[in-house]
C-alpha cells in the first residue's frame, strides 16, 4: 500500500513539476520514490515516464527546436550515456544520490540568494565546447536513471535564453538522451515484470500531472520561470542529500 501510494503520488507531483519547468521529473521522482522503491526500479520508472512526458511535449515545442543548437548537446550525450548506465549497474545508489543532491542544493541555493541574474559572455567556439561538455555530463546522469536534464538546464539558465528556447532545447535533449539510456539500461540492468506493472500503474498519473504542469508553464514569464527552476533544483537537491 505504501509503495503504491508513493509511486502514484510521486508520479503525479513529479509530472506537474516537469510540465511546468520542462525538466525535473527524474529528480523529483527519485527524491520521493527512493524512500520506498528499489534504486534500479526508480531509475527504470524515471526513464520511461520522462520519455513519455517529453514525447507528449513535442507538439507544443517542436517549432522552437534549433537542431544546430541541439547538435553539440546530443553528440556529448551519445558519448556520456553508456558511462552512466555502467555506473548505475555498479555504483552504490546512496553515493550517487549524495553527490547529485549536493551539487543541486549548492547551486540552487547560491543562485536563489543572488538578486542579480548571471549571464555568461562567451565566444561562439567556447560556447559550443561548453555545450558539448554539458551534453556529455548530462548523458552520464541520463544513464544513471533519467537525470539528463538538470545540468543542461543550469547551463541554459546562464546563457540568457528566453523560456521557450530553453525549454525546446531541454525537451529535445532529454528525449534523445532517454532513448539512449533506455537501450543501455535495458541491456545492463534489465526490466522485469514487476517494473512493467509499476509503469502501467503510474502512467495515468504521469499524463495528468504533465498536462497540469503545462497549464502552469503558460502562465510564467521568463524571470518567474527561471526562479521556479532554481527552487525545484534546490528542493530536489535537499531531499536527495537527506535521503542518502
Amino acid at each position: 500500500m505504501i509503495e503504491t501510494l508513493s509511486l502514484t503520488l510521486g508520479a503525479l507531483l513529479a509530472a506537474i513539476i516537469s510540465g511546468a519547468t520542462g525538466f525535473g521529473f527524474a529528480l523529483a521522482a527519485t527524491a520521493m520514490w527512493s524512500f520506498s522503491l528499489e534504486p534500479r526500479l526508480v531509475a527504470v520508472l524515471a526513464l520511461v515516464f520522462t520519455t513519455v512526458l517529453n514525447i507528449g511535449y513535442l507538439p507544443v515545442f517542436w517549432r522552437d527546436i534549433d537542431l544546430r543548437r541541439l547538435a553539440p548537446f546530443a553528440l556529448g550525450g551519445l558519448c556520456g550515456v553508456p558511462l552512466g548506465a555502467y555506473a548505475l549497474a555498479t555504483l552504490p545508489a546512496s553515493a550517487v544520490r549524495l553527490w547529485v543532491g549536493s551539487l543541486l542544493l549548492t547551486y540552487g541555493s547560491y543562485r536563489l540568494l543572488r538578486h542579480r541574474a548571471i549571464a555568461l559572455q562567451m565566444s561562439p567556439s567556447v560556447a559550443r565546447t561548453g555545450d558539448l561538455v554539458v551534453g556529455f555530463i548530462g548523458g552520464v546522469f541520463g544513464g544513471l536513471g533519467g537525470l539528463s536534464g538538470f545540468l543542461p538546464v543550469l547551463w541554459c539558465g546562464l546563457r540568457d535564453w528566453d523560456k521557450r528556447s530553453q525549454r525546446a532545447l531541454i525537451q529535445s535533449y532529454i528525449l534523445f538522451a532517454n532513448f539512449l539510456s533506455m537501450a543501455w539500461i535495458g541491456r545492463l540492468v534489465g526490466v522485469d515484470a514487476a517494473a512493467r506493472g509499476n509503469i502501467l500503474l503510474g502512467l495515468p498519473f504521469v499524463i495528468l500531472g504533465g498536462w497540469l504542469g503545462l497549464r502552469l508553464f503558460a502562465r510564467f514569464d521568463t524571470p518567474t520561470f527561471n526562479r521556479i527552476v532554481l527552487w525545484v533544483i534546490a528542493g530536489c537537491g535537499l531531499v536527495l542529500v537527506l535521503n542518502r
